[in-house]
């Protein structure tokens, strides 16, 4: 695993959030994107701890939520902030083929508590019928409006739990 040092940096995913894109350059794209410098242990952050990998830790504000977000769309899925924070960046935690796990919380847990408002969607939940990667895509169309999202200061980026 590689220090936060040595990872890429994005500012947004208004890269990804340009149409029409096909499912692969998504795809291809989102391969890119830091994924899990967090999650990799890195200086900045540690491990957690044994209390924040199973969900109960008090520095955070963690639950499965509902938000709406325009139009009557509501996106559920798992929310994770840190305690008492405001003026947070958004990361968006997109979890694998196997659907909204622990996994992908302890990920949304883990940028929380490195300062991070993670939101953890349900895919399968919020695009029924659709595959994996039209979900993903899906998802990257959508991520731009939880800038709204309490407690956001605007600024979304996406990331992969695997």
């Amino acid at each position: 695993m590689t220090d936060v040092t040595d990872q890429p940096v994005a500012t947004g995913i208004a890269s990804l959030a340009r149409a029409p894109l096909g499912r692969r350059t998504v795809m291809s794209r989102m391969a890119a994107l830091p994924v899990a410098s967090v999650v990799a242990g890195s200086g900045m952050v540690g491990f957690a701890t044994p209390a924040a990998a199973a969900g109960i830790d008090p520095r955070l504000n963690a639950q499965n939520l509902r938000f709406a977000i325009s139009g009557g769309r509501i996106l559920d899925g798992y929310f994770a902030t840190p305690r008492g924070k405001t003026n947070l960046d958004v990361v968006v935690v997109l979890h694998g083929k196997n659907g909204l796990d622990a996994a992908a919380e302890e990920t949304a847990r883990r940028y929380a508590q490195a300062g991070y408002f993670a939101v953890a969607p349900d895919l399968g939940k919020n695009f029924a019928g659709l595959d994996h990667e039209s979900q993903v895509a899906e998802m990257v169309k959508v991520a731009p409006k939880l800038k709204r999202l309490p407690h956001s200061n605007g600024n979304v980026r996406v990331v992969s739990a695997a």
